[in-house]
């Protein structure tokens, strides 16, 4: 039986604050990650976008948003109104309240590739995976038969420093990846860097609030496992890409 972990998102209060000047970092050359076959539906990169070793934790983004931030707030969200309380870009109709572009809500409740920051920055056929294919990656801790997931392992940073995080293991190939506890970025703060991990989906969910302000994610906690978790969109979290076979 599968056994997903949904955390219901924050209030978008805790992110909207007042409003950064200058806060867009510029955008570095990436490294092409290798494409990692787990026998799953897709191949998953073998480092968090940002990264060229797979315990670097990478660049931070929220959810949809493909720019680099050294703050993320709602009011800094590229999809948000001018003061951060409504959005112009992924809304449902059910959600109108919330909606301050043109026309009608937009109805879109997954990323366009236009805003997948690995289509963006890796091109090919790499992009962010979606919420089934997380489920798919999660549900391997389940089947120890095939797989092994090691919560308490190390890798290597660009230093050449022991980083923390789990490895996932195809038993009978020995292919594996290793995702490091990278936290999260909140305004201009990192929190839970070492003993957490949170991946962005393609898939928008409804937040705290019963509004759009969610985003599915990828979660992994040292002490608990992994599973798919809800969060606020204007987090900035790594992003760890998949390769369609």
């Amino acid at each position: 039986m599968k056994k997903f972990l949904i955390i219901l998102s924050v209030s978008m209060v805790l992110c909207a604050c007042h409003k950064e000047p200058d806060y867009e970092l510029p955008e570095g050359p990436v490294e092409i990650p290798d494409a990692v076959d787990l026998g799953l539906s897709v191949k998953w990169a073998s480092f968090n976008i940002g990264s060229n070793q797979e315990g670097d934790y990478g660049y931070y983004y929220a959810w949809g948003d493909t720019r680099r931030q050294s703050t993320v707030l709602w009011k800094n969200y590229r999809y948000s109104n001018s003061d951060g309380t409504k959005f112009t870009k992924y809304c449902m109709p059910s959600q109108s309240s919330w909606w301050d572009g043109e026309g009608a809500p937009d109805g879109r409740s997954v990323l366009l590739p236009e805003d997948d920051i690995a289509v963006k920055r890796l091109g090919g056929r790499w992009r962010i995976p979606t919420k089934e294919e997380v489920e798919e990656l999660m549900d391997t801790q389940y089947h120890p038969e095939s797989f092994t997931w090691d919560m308490k392992a190390k890798g290597l940073n660009d230093s050449g420093e022991e980083v923390k995080g789990v490895r996932i293991t195809n038993k009978s190939t020995g292919n594996n990846i290793f995702i490091p506890y990278s936290g999260r970025q909140n305004g201009d703060e990192f929190e839970f860097r070492g003993s957490r991990a949170f991946l962005w989906t393609s898939a928008m969910s409804e937040g705290a609030t019963g509004g759009p302000d969610g985003a599915y994610n990828l979660g992994l906690d040292k002490n608990e496992g992994g599973g798919v978790w809800s969060n606020s969109r204007c987090y900035g979290f790594a992003v760890r890409p998949v390769q369609t076979k």
